[in-house]
């Protein structure tokens, strides 16, 4: 079999070549995300994964898509990894050693990007971001695909560091009822297996980690008029202090 051209230059030369082929424009995150109703490529040469997701609206109307990157200022050339093994072993350390990833709400896409991975390139992707929407309703729509995506992780991962950003809602005014919950309150509530809490028992399936980052994401939201709601308005201004201990001992990092 012929040798390609690029194997014949010394290795720190091809590293340079690399380099400028996978230009990351100094980006060591980069965003993973669906790619939308109707934004299929017309045509690939390699075929990404594809899978079905319902729209988030009104309608929920269900669609095929796949992942793209979503990165500005980022030129990968992917064509040359397909040129040999030996060259696909040496750029995946770049693009997936050398990076972390965020998928954000786009959790949909998390199996079907790593998927379509080697087994060694999927090891060498040690970080990842994803976004958990609130845990109860309205909020939770995304509760199958986080319990997917963490039964994938605890198969089929090697994280190591988890970047977590939750979604929380602060009403405008006091209401009736736990203003904040401590770790010792969110144990009892886990112990006794409340649904708000049900996404953490997900989570703690992801064995390996030994990094979490906990991030807020706090929205408005109306005064608590319901047993979940005033659940989610404690939950959520716990997240910088008692939630976050208590993720913390569950994934037994404290």
């Amino acid at each position: 079999m012929e040798t390609s051209q690029l194997m014949r230059v010394p290795a720190e030369v091809r590293m340079i070549i690399y380099s400028y082929l996978f230009d990351d424009g100094g980006h060591k995150q980069l965003k993973i995300q669906n790619a939308g109703a109707g934004k299929l490529p017309k045509s690939e040469r390699r075929i990404r994964s594809r899978y079905y997701m319902l729209e988030r609206s009104f309608h929920r109307r269900c669609y095929e898509t796949t992942y793209r990157l979503e990165t500005d200022g980022v030129s990968f050339c992917a064509s040359v990894m397909r040129a040999n093994k030996k060259i696909y072993e040496e750029t995946a350390h770049l693009v997936y050693g050398s990076h972390s990833f965020d998928f954000g709400p786009h959790i949909e896409a998390v199996e079907p990007f790593l998927s379509d991975l080697t087994p060694a390139s999927r090891k060498l992707i040690r970080e990842i971001s994803l976004y958990k929407r609130g845990p109860v309703p309205p909020y939770d729509y995304d509760r199958g695909e986080w319990r997917h995506v963490c039964r994938f992780l605890q198969e089929h991962g090697s994280i190591r560091k988890l970047r977590l950003t939750l979604q929380g809602g602060r009403p405008s005014g006091a209401w009736e009822g736990p203003e904040e919950f401590t770790a010792s309150d969110l144990k009892l509530l886990f112990d006794i297996k409340h649904e708000s809490l049900d996404w953490i028992a997900d989570l703690t399936r992801i064995k390996g980690i030994e990094e979490l980052e906990v991030l807020p994401d706090i929205q408005y939201c109306p005064p608590p008029s319901s047993t979940n709601m005033i659940i989610f308005a404690a939950l959520s201004a716990s997240i910088e202090r008692g939630l976050t201990e208590f993720l913390r001992t569950q994934l037994r990092l404290a």
